[in-house]
């Protein structure tokens, strides 16, 4: 349990990071996170498909509990908490209302909880499948503390708040592996279907659409880099794969 916990609590780290790089750094400091966010969608979808996926289908009807990840946070998102796009938050007028940041601090803590989840599940499936599925989820990790803090600044809230909304999202993250850490083992390929469902949304629905909003080619390789980079990270951990 220490092991995950130790990878959630780095992840969770990321979420500050990223609140605190919005609250402290120029507009020309978001051309490089595009490309963090880039590659983060690049990797969670492989992350997803070629782990998540095959380690949860052990267990039955994995694959729906992957539509009701994925579905789920849809609704969920487009329901109880606007949808909201990474880099646009920046700019006052986008967000007037105050209760905006708050909403979207619920609906990205929904991902964040179940990031734990799969950084929990997949260490007790197995340790190279828990580094693998925690650099997964660490890739998008600053970006998405970027986005809450954007988001509640672009609410009229303080600095603090964001900072402080940041935190709430690592809290979150610690939560779902503590969480993860106390169902029964059986449960475990449930929990992993569920976070790649919502893994997959968060590439695929969040990530990607603003990756084909910017456009341009060295977006689009970056997308191709963070596969690259999950086939390098894979192959390193391989002799820790062998029974999986």
């Amino acid at each position: 349990m220490l092991t995950y916990l130790a990878f959630a609590a780095v992840a969770a780290a990321a979420d500050l990071a990223g609140a605190l790089l919005v609250v402290r750094a120029h507009r020309k400091g978001l051309a490089p996170l595009r490309y963090f966010v880039a590659a983060g969608a690049g990797f969670m979808l492989a992350a997803a498909f070629v782990r998540m996926l095959p380690e949860s289908a052990q267990v039955p009807h994995a694959f729906l509990f992957v539509l009701v990840g994925y579905f789920g946070v849809h609704l969920f998102e487009h329901t109880v908490a606007p949808h909201f796009h990474f880099g646009e938050e920046v700019h006052p007028e986008a967000l007037l209302d105050p209760a905006a940041g708050y909403l979207a601090l619920l609906g990205l803590g929904v991902h964040t909880l179940f990031d734990g989840v799969a950084i929990a599940a997949g260490f007790m499936i197995a340790p190279s499948l828990g580094v693998l599925l925690s650099i997964a989820v660490f890739l998008h990790k600053v970006p998405e503390g970027f986005t809450i803090a954007s988001v509640m600044l672009a609410g009229g809230h303080s600095r603090a708040a964001a900072v402080g909304a940041g935190a709430i999202l690592g809290v979150l993250t610690i939560a779902g592996a503590l969480v993860t850490g106390f169902v029964a083992e059986r449960h475990v390929g449930y929990a992993l279907a569920l976070s790649a469902g919502v893994t997959i949304y968060v590439a695929a629905s969040d990530l990607i659409p603003e990756v084909n909003r910017e456009g341009g080619p060295a977006l689009a390789w970056t997308v191709f880099g963070g596969l690259v980079l999950f086939a390098v990270a894979d192959w390193l951990l391989s002799p820790l794969l062998g029974a999986h």
